[in-house]
């Protein structure tokens, strides 16, 4: 074993670093992002420490740093790291994307078109750019069949769909309009003591919430707030607002200015009108900051 790789769970991005990082010879850890330290806690050996498309805290990196051979990340919240010089921080690729690049560097995998292919469909869809359909498929697909699936079908890079998947697939696809419909009809809007609309929506079960935040946004939002199970939080801004603050700032958490996530803590209320509330009134202390 080469060592260990710390990513992000649940997520298409983290799951293609992990997929990267095992045909490098590296044993995957998966993490939500606010649970890097846990993830470091799972190492069972002294082989060196990877992370991709996480990162740490300052005062955790000052704790765990000597422990950490190399970190990838490209969200917003790992520029305090970002003049270390084991810290690679590069917010115009993804998680994915930084791990092919980097093992390809290391000579752990030779160049590849497939993993090339499959690496820069997921940086398409998780940095949210035009024509990420192709990763948006793939992610789909991956959240319904897990990692396993991917692993199967993905752990050497791009291959097309079998016609039993593009047939599971267009299903999916029925299912994600059905879903979004239902999810903004129930969006709740919040403006009060704001210039700008934003948006609350509440999920009972995890879903195509991407496509639910960026239609409110392409229909005016600045915000849109996603309380989900758990008490996790999603945050996706159309640029007025910096999600990633934000969320460092409000909610445990972190990301890129434009799509972030966070959670709340256990003796913290649960209701998305808390949620939005909390969120207009530091918009508008932060405005006023600013104008005065």
């Amino acid at each position: 074993m080469r060592g260990w790789l710390i990513t992000h769970d649940k997520c298409l991005d983290g799951a293609t670093a992990a997929l990267v990082g095992e045909a490098s010879g590296l044993t995957p850890i998966f993490v939500e992002p606010d649970r890097v330290e846990a993830g470091l806690e799972q190492v069972t050996s002294n082989d060196s420490v990877y992370m991709a498309d996480v990162s740490l805290k300052p005062e955790a990196w000052a704790r765990w740093k000597e422990r950490v051979t190399y970190v990838l990340d490209h969200h917003q919240s790992a520029l305090p790291l970002a003049s270390d010089p084991r810290v690679l921080l590069d917010q115009s690729r993804s998680g994915a994307l930084l791990m092919y690049d980097y093992a390809v560097q290391e000579g752990w995998l030779p160049p590849s078109t497939e993993w090339l292919r499959l690496c820069r469909a997921v940086a398409r869809y998780d940095l949210w750019l035009p024509w990420h359909e192709a990763g948006q498929d793939l992610n789909r697909m991956f959240h319904d069949l897990g990692y396993g699936w991917y692993r199967e079908r993905f752990g050497n890079g791009w291959v097309p769909f079998t016609p039993d998947e593009a047939d599971q697939l267009s299903r999916l696809v029925r299912e994600e309009v059905r879903f979004v419909e239902e999810h903004l009809k129930t969006a709740v809007r919040y403006h009060k003591d704001l210039d700008f609309p934003i948006y609350g929506v509440l999920l009972q079960e995890e879903g195509s919430i991407n496509v639910v935040s960026h239609t409110l946004i392409e229909r005016g939002a600045a915000l849109v707030l996603t309380l989900k199970p758990e008490k996790k939080l999603s945050a996706r801004s159309d640029g007025r607002v910096d999600a990633a603050q934000l969320m460092e700032d409000l909610f445990h958490g972190g990301g890129h200015a434009r799509a972030a996530g966070g959670r709340l803590q256990d003796d913290e209320p649960a209701s998305l009108s808390e949620v939005l509330e909390k969120a207009a009134q530091y918009l508008a202390r932060r405005h006023s900051a600013l104008t005065s």
